[in-house]
């Protein structure tokens, strides 16, 4: 049994994420970010496959902190 992983990049409604794997580069699109004058939700991944959590997790984006796990 895979468990879902979800990823959340904060001050974004939307952001697509180019992330280097290998000689290729792959997109991640980031969705459902809201901004209101209750708080900040901040645009969401969700993935269960290990390759791709291993791709983000082994990113820069992921390593400085701008994507984090939720």
């Amino acid at each position: 049994m895979t468990t879902k992983r979800t990823y959340a990049i904060s001050g974004y409604v939307e952001y697509m994420a180019r992330i280097p794997a290998g000689p290729r580069e792959i997109d991640i699109h980031f969705t459902g970010g809201q901004m209101s004058g209750f708080g900040v939700r901040p645009a969401t991944f969700e993935t269960a496959d290990p390759v791709m959590c291993r791709i983000i997790e082994g990113s820069a984006l992921y390593k400085g902190g701008r994507i984090r796990r939720i």
